[in-house]
């Protein structure tokens, strides 16, 4: 394209005598002007090319909230739950009180699917309702059925994040999780940057070549593990080592994984529990602001936020003696995001995700992970747009 207009300027410039010939004296001048200018002639890329540009500068940030139900997120305060335990409702009258910025995510330039009274819910597959088979289920685009258990070995399948880091490198990727065992569903060989819970770290030269980052996992190290147990790093400090993470390498793909709303749930501590949902609330706020900073990788990043599991109606458990426990929701925002506000979404599980992921980021179809008999997962339309 620029090489076409370069000859049209250089044919107009050769045009030029023969239109000013008979001219007064200035036409020299003009002639010598609009050589130079056709030296310099240059043009801005089309619309079309700077969307492509852009486009390839897609990212993805899923966040996944554990344990988080979709009553407080569509609902606020369950009032029932809040007179049990001694809370006030009108701390946070409505559910943009409890979590204002994932609420102005939705009405700004995103989408919620799985809010009571819009479509069709959105569950983990099940059926264990669990923490350690929902993140199987989100990294690999399908259940892993052999899974009962919170310290299962998953069973060997390609991830999401495998794939993005196949697709291009180590650094494309980074996991950042308060709890520890998410990094056994993420992948099995890793390679990529990886800090879950207090102790277990991946390329830990990587990230301690950032000193803040040192500092920040050295801080996470050696805080007492409450509300959680064990390695259980809290999500304070998950947070901010994710927020750095992002902002010093920009992956493609980074993973959040914050834990404090479910620990807080299984202490039966609904008053902790909000807190905790608000905490995690705020940590969405300081994303988008990030975000925002970052130009057209900011702009195309898509911003996933969802849970791995929903909560039994005692609120305390989950699992499969609790099918409602089953039940989930997704909010997804960006400029790449095909629709707007509250969805009447079509039936779509937690296999979904990888899926959704990989199309956003263009990395091709992948791996199917899909044995014979199960339902194949996609990505959803909501979300990823015709390209």
């Amino acid at each position: 394209m620029h090489s076409a207009l370069r000859r049209f300027a250089a044919l107009f410039v050769l045009a030029t005598p023969i239109a000013l010939s008979g001219a007064t004296s200035g036409a020299a001048s003009m002639r010598a002007t609009l050589l130079r200018q056709a030296r310099t002639l240059t043009t801005s890329p089309l619309p079309t090319a700077r969307v492509e540009d852009e486009r390839a500068e897609s990212a993805v940030v899923l966040v996944v909230l554990d344990g988080v139900r979709w009553q407080e997120v569509f609902g606020g305060v369950d009032r029932t739950l809040a007179r049990r335990h001694g809370v006030s409702p009108s701390s946070w009258p409505n559910p943009a009180d409890l979590m204002p910025n994932l609420h102005r995510l939705v009405d700004a330039e995103g989408l919620a699917i799985g809010a009571p009274g819009h479509g069709a819910e959105i569950t983990a597959s099940g059926p264990q309702f669990i923490s350690m088979p929902g993140y199987i289920e989100i990294f690999a685009g399908r259940p892993d059925l052999g899974c009962f258990r919170n310290d299962c070995v998953p069973a060997p399948m390609r991830t999401i994040a495998d794939e993005v880091r196949d697709s291009g490198d180590t650094r494309d990727v980074a996991l950042v999780t308060s709890w520890p065992n998410i990094a056994r569903a993420a992948s099995t060989e890793p390679g990529f940057v990886l800090t879950a819970g207090r102790k277990l770290v991946d390329r830990e030269d990587v990230l301690r070549a950032d000193e803040s980052t040192a500092s920040m996992l050295d801080q996470g190290a050696h805080a007492p593990s409450f509300p959680g147990w064990g390695d259980y790093r809290p999500d304070a400090f998950t947070g901010r080592l994710a927020l750095r993470r992002l902002a010093v390498s920009r992956p493609r793909f980074l993973f959040v994984g914050l834990g404090d709303a479910d620990e807080y749930a299984h202490r039966n501590d609904y008053a902790g529990y909000l807190k905790a949902v608000h905490a995690s609330d705020t940590f969405l706020g300081d994303l988008t602001t990030l975000l925002r900073s970052m130009g057209a990788r900011g702009r195309h990043t898509t911003v996933l936020v969802t849970a791995d599991h929903g909560r039994a109606r005692n609120f305390i458990d989950h699992g499969p003696q609790f099918p409602e426990s089953g039940r989930v929701w997704l909010v997804a925002a960006g400029a790449d995001v095909a629709d707007r506000g509250l969805v009447a979404a079509s039936r779509h599980t937690l296999s979904d995700v990888a899926p959704t992921i990989r199309a956003l980021l263009g990395i091709g179809s992948g791996s199917a992970n899909v044995d014979s008999g199960e339902r194949a997962s996609s990505p959803i339309p909501e979300i990823v747009a015709e390209r």
